[in-house]
């Protein structure tokens, strides 16, 4: 009797590590191949084609450059949004490099972009991401969302779009600072 009482609460304790376990193992959202991200810690929302066919992620940026800091190379780029949230002329990013990513663009050609992580939430999901930042002024989405984002958190459902209703946190205009204007910064 004392080995059934014991068996039954191994086998109790296994269910129930079990039913533990499958329920802080998150299910993949659903979402449209176009969603609203937000760059956080800013808050700023841009349009995000969720792109099952690119590896990597990708950012449009402008004036990306490299430089050193603590003997790491950072790359420091300025992202043109965040008008709607009270960044008058966008905002200057600083991150680390991860890498040097080289891509072969359509004509053949070769061109090397730099890799910095980000924290892009969508539908009330915060992802940790490497994208690549390169000038996608002539795109019509300022942020692709690769497979490596995409698995394993994403389904991408292709007829549809801007179906997510999740909560991320986006600035206000009265709760992010305005940059000081040029004349300010010289005094």
């Amino acid at each position: 009797m004392h080995t059934v009482a014991v068996t039954r609460i191994s086998l109790l304790g296994l269910l129930a590590s079990l039913l533990l376990a499958a329920n802080c193992t998150a299910e993949p959202q659903i979402l449209g191949w176009l969603e609203g991200a937000y760059l956080q810690p800013w808050g700023i929302r841009v349009r995000a084609k969720l792109d099952t066919g690119a590896l990597t992620s990708s950012l449009h940026a402008e004036d990306i450059g490299t430089f050193e800091r603590d003997g790491a190379a950072w790359v420091r780029f300025h992202l043109p949004y965040g008008r709607k949230e009270g960044y008058a002329d966008g905002i200057i990013i600083e991150r680390p490099l991860q890498r040097e990513a080289v891509i072969k663009e359509r004509v053949g050609e070769s061109v090397v972009r730099y890799v910095v992580e980000l924290d892009v939430c969508i539908n009330g999901h915060t992802y940790r991401t490497p994208v690549s930042l390169f000038d996608r002024s002539k795109f019509n989405y300022p942020l692709i969302v690769g497979r490596t984002t995409l698995e394993g958190n994403i389904i991408v459902d292709s007829a549809r779009t801007f179906i997510g209703e999740g909560e991320c946190f986006r600035a206000r205009p009265s709760v992010a600072p305005a940059p000081e204007p040029a004349a300010a910064k010289a005094k």
